[in-house]
């Protein structure tokens, strides 16, 4: 009797699958839909991420630093040129990583920084991508290929060398003080997106050796920016003569 009571409980059931409407998509009908202030607001998602934001927006209004004047970027060298490359230099060499230079892209420099205090969203507008830092070695002869790069494209932040420009070439390159040496390889430190051949960066596919570095370009800003302010310095970037044009 119960075997005849689950069997019939079972073809019922299929009985009315079988009966049950089947759904299709007969059409479709496009309409956009403005963005503006006069859409009601939803209070459900307002206060689903308003903790979120009380902490975010205290994060990103902290002061990191004051300036004592706007920081603009510039060729062939500028105060946020040598800035941004110095904090990539400073904060590697605090963490005990090796390498001879820095370098990075002049396009990367998003936007100057203001005068005063800066707070801590000013460096994800500078620095908005999640780029992390990498060392690459080179041979001599391509360090000078390097460089000459540089110098064609008119200047780009570095920290730890120097040269000067001469009919789009590098001339006069000295490494940490040191005159460049065409025999020795050096090491750069620089961004993923550089290493990867971002901004035409070709000349990074005659690297020899790569080390991907657990250490975000922002992380490295924001460092320096804090060393700085323990130390009770203020932010005061000037053009050093680190690239001239001849």
């Amino acid at each position: 009797m119960k075997n005849s009571l689950r069997n019939l409980a079972f073809l019922g059931l299929v009985a009315l699958g079988a009966c049950s409407p089947k759904l299709q998509l007969v059409k479709t009908e496009k309409k956009l839909i403005p963005i503006t202030e006069n859409l009601p607001k939803d209070s459900a998602m307002l206060a689903f991420y308003k903790p979120y934001r009380i902490k975010l927006d205290s994060l990103m209004n902290d002061v990191v630093a004051i300036s004592e004047m706007e920081i603009q970027k510039a060729q062939p060298e500028g105060p946020l040129n040598n800035f941004f490359a110095d904090a990539m230099y400073d904060s590697a060499k605090d963490k005990g990583i090796a390498f001879d230079f820095a370098y990075t892209n002049y396009g990367g420099l998003r936007i100057p920084l203001p005068k005063g205090e800066i707070y801590r969203y000013k460096i994800f507008e500078l620095m908005p991508f999640e780029n992390a830092l990498v060392t690459v070695k080179f041979k001599g002869e391509d360090i000078q290929r390097f460089f000459d790069y540089i110098a064609e494209g008119g200047g780009d932040p570095i920290s730890g060398a120097r040269f000067t420009i001469s009919n789009k070439k590098a001339i006069d390159i000295t490494i940490n003080g040191i005159p460049f040496d065409a025999s020795k390889t050096y090491t750069v430190l620089t961004s993923d997106y550089m290493a990867n051949g971002g901004d035409g960066g070709a000349i990074f596919t005659r690297l020899i050796e790569r080390e991907n570095l657990d250490f975000k370009l922002r992380d490295a800003i924001l460092q320096y920016l804090e060393k700085l302010k323990k130390a009770g310095k203020t932010l005061n970037p000037v053009n050093d003569g680190r690239i001239k044009i001849k």
